[in-house]
């Protein structure tokens, strides 16, 4: 039908309205006579669709059809369902009436009242229209945006007239729509229900990965920017914490972010990229207090990088390339004295470690505990025998060059003239394995002299090498006179089984040494103060008897 023919019947409709009295009879009718009673005024009868959507303009009131007019203007566009937009009924702009001379309806000057309801004033909105601007103003379906009534003569991109392409954030910074929003529009950004559009529902997937990441969890990557770089602080080490790799349990998002149960909870979508990072967990054990640095790009006083004491921290930069951390990403291998430095993990932590280092419990590995079955025999971390008594040392070396391998063996288990000496003659033996002053302590191990090595007044001390001035190697005889030895402070890492009596005093000792044999008399043993852990002090052993030639 030809636009003249099409405003030639529209007339006429209108002539034989007034001509026959239509309106006045219209007006005294309680309901409409017909549905299409609304096109004898506006709209057309001719027009597919309901009948309301054949009353709205264009025509107008006047039969206009141009859209510029505020009697048209977009009226079509809104109650025609289009590839992006459901109708939008007449009565979410406009009270309809019930009859033809309802209230408000025909006895009131144009233009007609807008009165918005239904989706426009969904989400908190506050529409209204602006006669003067000739626009809607504040409206759900626009976006709150204001917008003009006539169409704009310079266009302007579909998505982008009601909100952003992407939205500003706090929504993410992705035009990939589909992610989020696949029940609305597709990958190609045509819409698959558009009566799902401009609804008064923004409807979002509750899957993780719809928006970041892939797999039930979500964790990156992609971000929401779809990077896939580890260089990207949005993807960075998500994966290796959520997988947890060979020697490391497998991190639960809300360990670093607050889950939340849907799409929609505060915090989530409502706020401003880049996602909060709530450390709990593990990461606070050992009185931590983590937190994330995003400028540095890593986490701060963490406990899960750093197991040590408070101030160790290790944590390496989030977005690094350089591939898995070894053991000593975290703690020394093994960690710095005072823990012993043993490097087989496995003598203390068996629970977790295996020999060669391989963790095969990674669940309790970086779980916020120091699993350890602390052996109870002392030849578990040194030496051998039930007194523990080096070789091997607790770094284990077995030869006597090393001060932590030394003269025990001769010291406690020699032969010769003289008797074996007690591990509490030099320490100070621990009554358990954790007893203050054993392993808490930085080593070699410390030597508090007692016994024999005290005794006639001997002041006793070691220099690293060498034991001078104790009574065991000749500091004085019993009448409190240099003994006259030519060893008195032999080297603790040299071979010592060459000793002769000599070493320690002269043959005979000198004057006013008693010839022939010791007479028998108590050995005056002295301690220089309180001792903690030791045992209970033997019977005082009397002088051997030195049988000369």
């Amino acid at each position: 039908m030809s636009r003249e023919l099409f405003l030639a019947i529209a007339s006429a409709s209108l002539v034989g309205v007034v001509t026959s009295g239509g309106c006045i009879e219209l007006r005294g009718k309680p309901e409409p006579r017909h549905e299409d009673d609304c096109t004898t005024c506006h709209g057309s009868p001719l027009r597919e669709g309901d009948a309301l959507t054949r009353s709205a303009p264009p025509f107008d009131l006047e039969g206009v059809t141009d859209t510029q007019r505020r009697g048209v203007g977009a009226h079509l566009v809104h109650l025609v369902e289009s590839d992006s937009h459901a109708p939008v009924p007449c009565d979410t702009c406009h009270v309809v009436p019930e009859a033809v001379d309802s209230p408000g309806h025909a006895d009131d000057a144009l233009p007609a009242d807008v009165i918005f309801g239904g989706i426009a004033a969904s989400g908190d909105h506050a529409p209204r229209y602006d006669q003067v601007a000739i626009g809607c103003v504040d409206v759900y379906c626009h976006g709150g945006r204001d917008v003009g009534w006539v169409p704009s003569r310079e266009g302007q991109p579909r998505c982008a007239r009601c909100h952003g392409d992407p939205p500003p954030p706090p929504h993410p910074a992705d035009d990939r729509c589909s992610l989020c929003h696949g029940e609305v529009i597709d990958a190609n950004r045509q819409f698959v229900s558009a009566s799902k559009h401009v609804d008064g529902e923004v409807q979002v997937a509750e899957r993780c990965d719809a928006c970041h990441g892939s797999g039930e969890l979500g964790a990156p990557p992609p971000d929401l920017a779809g990077s896939v770089s580890v260089t990207s602080v949005g993807v960075g080490a998500h994966a290796v914490h959520l997988a947890g790799g060979e020697s490391g349990r497998p991190l639960a998002c809300n360990e670093c972010h607050t889950v939340p149960s849907t799409a929609g909870d505060l915090g989530h979508l409502d706020s401003v990229p880049n996602a909060e990072v709530h450390l709990t967990g593990p990461a606070t054990s050992g009185d931590r207090n983590p937190v994330w640095v995003h400028g540095q790009r890593r986490c701060v006083d963490s406990w899960c990088h750093g197991p040590g004491a408070a101030g160790s921290d290790r944590s390496p930069l989030w977005t690094s390339v350089e591939g898995p951390l070894g053991c000593q990403g975290c703690h020394g291998n093994p960690p710095p004295a005072p823990h012993p430095q043993l490097s087989d993990c496995e003598r203390c932590h068996g629970e977790v470690v295996a020999a060669g280092g391989i963790i095969h419990a990674r669940d309790k590995h970086v779980d916020g505990v120091v699993q350890v079955d602390l052996p109870l025999a002392c030849d578990s971390c040194h030496g051998s025998g039930p007194q523990g008594l080096p070789p091997p040392d607790l770094a284990g070396n077995t030869d006597f060059t090393f001060p932590g391998v030394g003269a025990h063996q001769v010291h406690l288990n020699g032969a010769g003239p003289y008797r074996h000496l007690t591990c509490d003659d030099c320490h100070e033996v621990p009554a358990t394995v954790l007893a203050s002053g054993h392993i808490d302590t930085v080593g070699p191990a410390e030597l508090d002299f007692g016994g024999v090595a005290l005794a006639y007044g001997a002041n006793p001390s070691y220099d690293g090498d060498t034991c001078a001035k104790t009574w065991c190697h000749g500091g004085k005889t019993a009448f409190g006179f240099p003994a006259g030895g030519n060893e008195t402070a032999p080297s603790w890492t040299s071979p010592q089984d060459g000793l002769g009596c000599n070493s320690c005093h002269s043959m005979p000792p000198p004057t006013p040494h008693t010839p022939g044999p010791h007479p028998l008399q108590p050995l005056p043993q002295q301690r220089r103060g309180p001792r903690r852990f030791r045992r209970p002090e033997p019977p005082r052993e009397r002088f051997h008897r030195l049988v000369t030639a």
